[in-house]
C-alpha cells in the first residue's frame, strides 16, 4: 500500500487527478487502516468537483483515523505550505472536521 500512496500524494501534486484518486484507492484497498490515502483521495475528488465522492472518502478517513482533524493535519506541515494548502482546502471541500483550518 505505500507505493501506491506514494504514487497517489506525486500524482496529487502533480495535477494529475484521476491517477491521484486511482493510486489512493489502490492504496485504501490493499490497508483500508492505513490513513494518509484518504487524504488524498477525498482532496483528488474534491478538486476534480465530484464533492459526494469527496465527503465518502473524508467520512471512510473519520472511519480509520477517529481524531482526524484538519487543523492537526495542516500543523504537522508534512509537506511545503503551498501543498498542504491544496490538501486541507480539499479536506475542506470534503467536508473533514477542522475543515476551517487553513494551515
Amino acid at each position: 500500500y505505500h507505493p501506491h500512496c506514494a504514487l497517489a500524494v506525486a500524482s496529487l501534486f502533480a495535477g494529475r487527478l484521476e491517477e491521484a484518486a486511482d493510486c489512493a484507492a489502490r492504496a485504501i484497498r490493499a490497508n483500508p487502516a492505513f490513513s494518509p490515502p484518504y487524504v488524498y483521495l477525498a482532496t483528488a475528488r474534491a478538486h476534480l468537483g465530484d464533492v459526494e465522492a469527496a465527503r465518502r472518502a473524508a467520512a471512510r478517513l473519520i472511519e480509520a483515523a477517529p481524531g482526524f482533524s484538519a487543523r492537526e493535519f495542516a500543523r504537522a506541515q508534512i509537506f511545503g505550505p503551498e501543498r498542504m494548502a491544496a490538501l486541507v482546502d480539499g479536506l475542506r471541500q470534503a467536508g473533514a472536521p477542522g475543515r476551517d483550518a487553513r494551515g
